[in-house]
This record gives structure tokens, C-alpha cells and sequence, in this order.
């Protein structure tokens, strides 16, 4: 028994076309059983499926300069002298485990250890639901009443993150000596500063917490302290102090 050959699809579907056109001729004496539709869902059968597009890649995280770091920032949230050599921005997340990790472990001793030549900025990037962007206009209002560092000792000071219920909040403005009506109408109102840090981390490609930037330069995540240590350093070294 000989070798079946079997055509391509292509050619297959060509030959059923011909077919139905030599039945409506009186040719082959196809055309009394085979349809159009079946033509046509040969036919499409035959062709390639259409190649999905390629994902656009986003683009990669990249170093910027200090000064978009610091677009709109507010000066209440930054502590250090004006002309720093070395300006460290950090978004952060009060919820964020790393971040609280940042704000207990490092940056108090970053600050120690260079003293004037380091200023430190923090910036809200309030990601991790409702009781993150509570504490986060929380702060901001201690930061609008002149006690924004004070007030962030109390939003950083445990280990873990504890429930920023508006009681919560509304007591730690007591304990570092805000006027509690005043901070909470501050709370209730819609707060712009959280709205324009998060959309500057957003154009500046922060993708997670904490992203801290050293004169421009991308850390990211609660990197030990030798990493911000070496980081701060090299700007030292290249402003020549």
C-alpha cells in the first residue's frame, strides 16, 4: 500500500475552492454538497493566526537630579540645613515594614554621623490602603502646625504598625501639643501635599516602599546602613568635602 500525501492546509482550501467552482460549471460534481461557508471557513482556517503585538517594555528606573526629587516638596518635612551637600529624599508608607525599618534604624544614625552635611526629606507615598493614607494626612497636618518631625517619632516609633484609627491620631497630636480640634478638621479635609507627593513619586518611577534618592541617586528598599553610608560618601567625595 502506497504512502498517504497529505497537502497543506493552504493548498487544501485552494483545491475545495476550485472544487466548488468547477461544481457550478459541471465540472468535478462538487457543488451540489460543498457550501460557501465551507469554503470560507477553509479558507480562513489556512491562514496564519495574526502574531499577538509585543508588550511595550516601561522604561527603566534611572538616577535623576536632586531637584526633581524635591518638586513641590514642603519644607516642614525636611530636616537639615539649607545647602546641604547631600539631599536624601525618602517616600515612604507608614504601613510599609521596610520603611519602618528606614526610620528606626538608619536614618537617625545617617543624621548623626554627617550632621549639617546631610539634609533629609520625606515624601508620602501612601500605597497600603485606607490607614496608610490616614497617617499619611495625619502627618502632614502635624507638619502644617509646625511639628511634623515630633509627630513622625510617634507614627515610626514601634516596630510594627499599629492601627491608625482617628482616636489614635487625634491622641498623638495631644502628646506633642497640637490644638486636637484644629488637627482634626485638618484630618477631614482633603489634603493636597499627600496628593502631589505621590503623583512626584509616580513621575519619578517609584514602584514600591521605601524609595530613598541620595542627591538623585535610586536606593530602593531598607537597604543595611553601609549602603547609605557608602551612597552619601561618594556625593561627598564628588562635591570635593
Amino acid at each position: 500500500m502506497g504512502q498517504i500525501v497529505r497537502a497543506p492546509a493552504g493548498v487544501a482550501a485552494f483545491a475545495l475552492l476550485i472544487c466548488l467552482i468547477a461544481g457550478g460549471v459541471g465540472g468535478f460534481g462538487l457543488g451540489s454538497w460543498v457550501t460557501s461557508r465551507e469554503v470560507l471557513a477553509a479558507l480562513a482556517a489556512s491562514r496564519p493566526a495574526p502574531a499577538a503585538p509585543e508588550p511595550t517594555p516601561e522604561p527603566p528606573e534611572t538616577n535623576v537630579s536632586a531637584g526633581e526629587t524635591l518638586r513641590d516638596a514642603v519644607s516642614y518635612s525636611r530636616r537639615g540645613p539649607q545647602g546641604a551637600q547631600v539631599e536624601m529624599v525618602i517616600f515612604s508608607d507608614p504601613r510599609c515594614p521596610y520603611c519602618r525599618q528606614l526610620a528606626r534604624e538608619v536614618e537617625p544614625k545617617l543624621i548623626e554621623q554627617f550632621g549639617d552635611r546631610l539634609a533629609l526629606t520625606y515624601r508620602h507615598f501612601a500605597v497600603l490602603g485606607e490607614d496608610s493614607q490616614r497617617a499619611a494626612v495625619a502627618l502632614d497636618c502635624a507638619g502644617q502646625a509646625g511639628k511634623f518631625w515630633e509627630y513622625h517619632s510617634l507614627v515610626y516609633r514601634d516596630e510594627a504598625a499599629p492601627e491608625f484609627s482617628r482616636e489614635r491620631l487625634l491622641g498623638w497630636a495631644r502628646e506633642v501639643g497640637l490644638d486636637e480640634a484644629a488637627f482634626g478638621a485638618c484630618l477631614d479635609a482633603r489634603n493636597r501635599q499627600v496628593e502631589v507627593d505621590f503623583r512626584v513619586g509616580e513621575a519619578l518611577r517609584v514602584r514600591g516602599t521605601p524609595t530613598t534618592f541620595v542627591n538623585g541617586v535610586r536606593l530602593n528598599g531598607a537597604l543595611p546602613l553601609e549602603y547609605f553610608v557608602a551612597a552619601v560618601e561618594e556625593q561627598l567625595r564628588g562635591a570635593g568635602r
